[in-house]
């Protein structure tokens, strides 16, 4: 198919993907990562996020391998392929930027390099995204594809009344399976305070890092 072409399916969010989606990006301070669950038959449209245990900082997630490996050997059990729920890399980014970063981008190559195909998706706290889909078929190509959801999907009122007990599922594999690792500012080191009295006496203690 001509990369053209391609370029024009987007990848579609299922509303309660969606959701999920947007509660990992504003739960905590660090990126999230996790695994699209895709329709048995649109590879593109995507039912869930799986969230496997990890460990995030602002600008890196690192995957309990055990926990991907649980992840496969339960959707094997399941009789879900590869290619519904090992294809599609979501995660967040703590600002608004999308932009994939050079982490991101070595990631992206080295663990969905070998695939027929793949996409990484980014989703930052402003609800910008970007998507891109890297295929092996022919020559090969990567290309941008365009992100939406569809509400026309929101379930039905009986459903609808339960989101908030899946907020608290969400809530409790969040708090389960994901490790934030914020770094603690650095302390202020002693010459920074004799540097302080000697020579700004009349500033503010930011001030002398402010004017380098």
């Amino acid at each position: 198919m001509p990369a053209d072409r391609v370029a024009l399916r987007p990848l579609v969010f299922a509303p309660l993907a969606w959701l999920k989606l947007q509660f990992l990006c504003h739960a905590g301070l660090t990126e999230v990562a996790g695994f699209g669950l895709t329709h048995p038959e649109d590879p593109l449209y995507l039912e869930d996020v799986l969230l496997v245990r990890q460990r995030c900082t602002l600008a890196t997630v690192a995957l309990d391998d055990a926990a991907v490996a649980d992840l496969f050997d339960r959707m094997a059990d399941a009789g879900i392929p590869p290619s519904r729920f090992a294809r599609i890399w979501l995660h967040t980014h703590p600002g608004a930027s999308v932009v994939p970063s050079g982490t991101d981008e070595d990631t992206f190559a080295r663990v969905f390099g070998s695939c027929d195909w793949a996409i990484m998706a980014i989703l930052g706290r402003t609800g910008r995204t970007s998507a891109r889909l890297r295929f092996q078929a022919g020559p090969g190509a990567a290309v941008d594809v365009l992100t939406m959801v569809d509400w026309s999907e929101w379930p039905p009122l009986a459903l609808d009344r339960d989101l908030p007990a899946r907020i608290a599922d969400w809530k409790r594999e969040y708090a389960t399976l994901v490790q934030e690792i914020v770094f603690a500012p650095a302390r202020r080191s002693p010459l920074d305070d004799f540097l302080q009295r000697s020579h700004f006496p009349h500033h503010d203690p930011g001030d002398l890092h402010a004017a380098f």
